[in-house]
């Protein structure tokens, strides 16, 4: 259990430490940047099972 509050606090002081060390500026970039590729991926994701589906499709004549 003490093995797992230092891994907390050394992951909250390195959060911590991180977020001072960015303007207001950077830390929109960055949450910017991050949304980018996370609905980036989730379009793909949507995207492929949409192909998948219609191949399906395609290959039982439906």
């Amino acid at each position: 259990m003490e093995r797992l509050w230092e891994w907390v606090t050394y992951r909250a002081g390195l959060a911590t430490a991180t977020m001072a060390a960015l303007s207001l500026n950077e830390f929109a970039i960055l949450v910017g940047i991050i949304c980018t590729i996370v609905s980036c991926g989730v379009n793909w994701y949507y995207q492929r099972k949409k192909y998948m589906r219609d191949i399906g499709a395609r290959i039982h004549g439906e």
